[in-house]
């Protein structure tokens, strides 16, 4: 009966022993499964926001960059804008120059015609502003300039110089009083020859 007493007192305890340890054994290893899940977890969602830091980082670099480089051709086209409106303007600037340079010139010539054909006629009011003596040189470096420049009346003055040259001065009267309209006139209007 002892074995009888033994095996009805110790089975029970042994069994319950099992039981317990078992039901132990698995809340300890669940447990722990929990926790190394967490664990997982929680590394996994670090790693993403991690990710998403550095994604934020890259994102933000690129749209800085892209800024500066807006910035810079904006810059650029700013500095180009601005050295084609100069260069423009100093394109301007020079043919204007230029325009007065040739009208400079253009008006000693006539000046000059003027002055030599002066010395050919008798003016309405006795007055005449320079004079210079008519020379085939003086005639040919006269007709050197004009035919240089693009004067609107070149043909009219080459003609001139021409019958100059060839002491033609029949036409004198008219050709003084051409000259010194594109002078202005005013004073010194030619009426005849002398």
């Amino acid at each position: 009966m002892r074995r009888l007493k033994f095996k009805t007192v110790i089975i029970p305890i042994l069994l319950i022993c099992t039981v317990v340890g078992g039901v132990a054994y698995f809340t300890i290893v669940n447990k722990i499964k929990k926790e190394n899940a967490l664990q997982v977890i929680q590394l996994n969602q670090q790693k993403a926001d991690e990710k998403r830091a550095n994604d934020k980082r890259v994102a933000d670099e690129k749209a800085i960059a892209d800024e500066k480089a807006i910035a810079d051709a904006k810059a650029k086209a700013d500095a180009k804008a601005k050295a084609d409106a100069k260069a423009i303007e100093d394109d301007r600037a020079k043919q204007a120059a230029d325009l007065s340079a040739q009208e400079v010139v253009e008006k000693r010539v006539y000046i000059k015609m003027h002055e030599m054909i002066n010395s050919k006629i008798v003016a309405a009011d006795g007055l005449k502003y320079g004079m210079q003596n008519i020379t085939p040189n003086v005639c040919d470096e006269i007709l050197k300039i004009i035919k240089a420049n693009n004067y609107t009346d070149k043909d009219t003055l080459t003609s001139y110089l021409n019958s100059w040259k060839k002491n033609d001065f029949s036409k004198g009267v008219e050709q003084h009083n051409y000259i010194w309209n594109k002078l202005g006139g005013g004073e010194g209007k030619a009426i005849s020859l002398k």
